[in-house]
């Protein structure tokens, strides 16, 4: 699958610009108001888990977001990163879509770590930091299957 990287790049160039305006309309609490807490709280216990570094071991930029959801067959805006995942989130409506997305996200995570892999072997002082950070990588991808097989069990 090809993707035009100039056009996402536009559009976030175009978000940069648009930085000033506030986030967090009156039109965005209504859309929140569509969703069921369970919803709410199920998409933001996952996007905790995407977002920090700490957590899941690598930095998914806006751009690595951006391609997740097209790849996903989803086009979401540039704007915060949560709000990108949230979206995302928002768009899954089967197990097998969600499946697709975790496998897709843990794809996105294994390039990152292979990113480390060439870095250590560049600079094996570095070794220690980077060993940390594929250890989180692997235990997200593990908490990731976890989810999926709660939600195979619930369905």
């Amino acid at each position: 699958m090809q993707f035009d990287y100039e056009d996402i790049r536009k559009e976030f160039e175009n978000f940069k610009e648009q930085c000033n305006i506030p986030f967090g309309s009156a039109e965005e609490e209504e859309e929140v108001a569509d969703y069921t807490e369970d919803d709410k709280s199920f998409i933001a216990e996952v996007r905790k888990l995407i977002i920090p570094p700490a957590k899941c071991g690598v930095y998914l930029s806006r751009l690595d977001i951006k391609v997740i959801g097209l790849k996903l067959g989803e086009d979401v805006q540039i704007r915060e990163r949560k709000r990108m995942i949230r979206d995302i989130m928002r768009s899954i409506t089967s197990k097998e879509k969600l499946k697709r997305f975790f496998d897709i996200l843990k794809d996105e995570v294994d390039s990152k770590t292979r990113i480390y892999d060439e870095l250590i072997s560049q600079y094996p002082v570095s070794r220690e930091i980077f060993e940390d950070k594929k250890e989180k990588a692997e235990r997200f991808k593990a908490k990731l299957d976890k989810i999926l097989s709660e939600v195979e069990e619930e369905i």
